[in-house]
């Protein structure tokens, strides 16, 4: 090869990266991202902070809200899974408002799990992205041996018009055991093994128009679990991806944040 040729070859080459680097930022314009956070945690984790970042660096638009059970607001949580949704419909508008064509809800622990649940119920997202997913009805009934019991007494009350009456009971954040005092409906819908915040009850009804985005921490105590029962189950476009990583549950959107970014940004469509 000549020099000529050399420096046309290396024209190319740049023309080509360039070409390639404006497509992902135009990709990225069209974007609007809702990150949730963690179950007694903060939106302006190190985590989201950077995957935040990122994302407003090619284009995308982005909020990373409060949401009800932040800090020790989950132990006073007076609001349904349901209502949640109803929630996230505003900070979608918010979104489409500035300009985002196509949504994409996600989250880490708990948001995560909010994420799927609310791809499911409303089926009109580009993508869920779930980040150390967590928050797990079935482990606190099998775990804490008054849960079934409560979540009876719930139903009971819920169904003969008492809903909204006051509710104490258990639940469990990685390990450790909470006491939650919030409403008979606002407990059954957050801790009914079958409802709309169990994972695995959920990731078979995502729509295989929605690609999934699934990471995992080695050190995770869930580690061994969300792929087989989460991830398999709902991962039905081909676009889905898992990933892992080496971190904790707590540092995993941090350890991630790269490679998030690049998925979002590589959505198809």
């Amino acid at each position: 090869m000549n020099r000529r040729e050399f420096f046309a070859g290396a024209t190319v080459a740049t023309a080509f990266a360039a070409l390639a680097d404006l497509a992902f930022a135009q990709a990225g314009g069209t974007l609007g991202v809702l990150l949730l956070h963690g179950k007694q945690s903060r939106p302006n984790t190190p985590g989201l902070n950077d995957i935040s970042s990122k994302l407003s660096g090619i284009g995308a638009r982005v909020l990373v809200p409060s949401m009800p059970w932040e800090g020790q607001g989950w132990e006073r949580i007076s609001v349904t899974v349901e209502q949640v949704h109803a929630m996230i419909d505003g900070y979608v508008a918010q979104l489409r408002g500035q300009g985002a064509q196509r949504i994409v809800v996600g989250g880490q622990s708990l948001g995560a799990n909010v994420a799927l649940s609310y791809a499911v119920a409303r089926q009109n997202v580009a993508a869920v992205v779930m980040l150390a997913p967590g928050h797990s009805p079935a482990y606190v009934s099998r775990t804490y041996p008054d849960v079934t019991g409560l979540l009876e007494k719930a139903a009971a009350m819920v169904n003969s018009g008492q809903g909204a009456q006051p509710f104490k009971g258990t639940d469990d954040n990685q390990g450790s055991k909470l006491s939650l005092n919030t409403t008979a409906a606002a407990y059954l819908s957050w801790l009914n093994p079958r409802g709309q915040a169990a994972m695995q009850a959920q990731a078979p009804l995502l729509p295989a128009s929605i690609p999934l985005l699934m990471v995992m921490g080695r050190q995770d105590p869930a580690f061994n679990y969300n792929e087989a029962n989460v991830y398999r189950p709902a991962a039905k476009n081909p676009y889905s991806k898992y990933i892992v990583v080496n971190a904790g549950h707590r540092d995993t959107d941090f350890a991630a944040s790269a490679q998030v970014v690049s998925w979002i940004g590589g959505l198809p469509g």
